[in-house]
């Protein structure tokens, strides 16, 4: 069986036992057969990454190995399937670079909605007229203008750290994206049963924002933490990033 041959089978992951045996004592011992399959290793690695920001150096690198064993040995089969590789990675690279504000956007779009009340049931009635009662009233019709300055007042009445947690969210829901990172920073210095999931909001306001470093941060400490709020997501969409 050829060399091309071979390669071909390895790549595709249709080697017999047999044919193993001799492609694995080829890499062994033919200098030019390993150069081969390492260039193509090295192609397929780069092509496969999703974060492709380091795409042109890593490519002229592998060119610059490649070149000399190049000039001594040219086979026929090879050099096109080289240049439709590269090119191939230069349109993923071009479309990554064109295209990443609008992945930022679908990411944010993809993941957010407002936490649902988990902290104080509402009760539609006017025996109880309260700013906590009215604001959490106001956030379950997606009212969130109102009730940004309701969850405010109720705050500085009663310093119960949660409605924190409620006013970021609507922040972020209203594409306030700056006041609502402030707002969560500031929750996340309290210590309430709702703390961890605001590593989860903050991480998606970050992003909206470009601030990914700081984004895969905040969804890092959400899955050191004991929360499940959101855990299979968060690795989701740390992975993405």
């Amino acid at each position: 069986m050829s060399n091309e041959t071979l390669i071909e089978k390895y790549f595709s992951k249709s080697l017999t036992p047999n044919e193993a045996l001799e492609f694995d004592k080829l890499y062994e011992s033919d200098s030019d057969f390993k150069k081969d399959v390492d260039f193509l290793k090295k192609v397929k690695l780069v092509s496969e990454k999703e974060d492709d920001l380091q795409f042109k150096s890593q490519l002229k690198s592998y060119e610059d190995d490649y070149s000399e064993h190049d000039k001594k040995t040219t086979h026929k089969w090879l050099k096109p399937l080289i240049a439709a590789a590269g090119l191939i990675l230069i349109m993923l690279s071009l479309n990554f670079f064109m295209n990443s504000k609008l992945d930022e956007d679908q990411l944010f779009s993809s993941y957010f909605e407002p936490s649902k009340n988990v902290t104080s049931p509402i009760i539609r009635s006017t025996d109880n007229e309260t700013t906590v009662n009215n604001a959490f009233i106001a956030y379950s019709e997606a009212d969130y203008k109102p009730a940004i300055v309701l969850f405010q007042k109720a705050y500085q009445d009663s310093k119960n750290s949660e409605l924190l947690f409620y006013e970021a969210n609507s922040l972020l829901a209203i594409d306030d994206y700056e006041n609502a990172i402030t707002k969560f920073e500031e929750h996340l210095k309290y210590s309430d049963i709702l703390t961890n999931r605001s590593h989860w909001y903050l991480a998606l306001a970050y992003i909206k924002t470009k601030q990914i470093e700081k984004a895969k941060q905040e969804l890092k400490s959400l899955l050191n933490s004991d929360e499940t709020f959101k855990r299979p997501e968060a690795s989701s969409l740390l992975e993405k990033l």
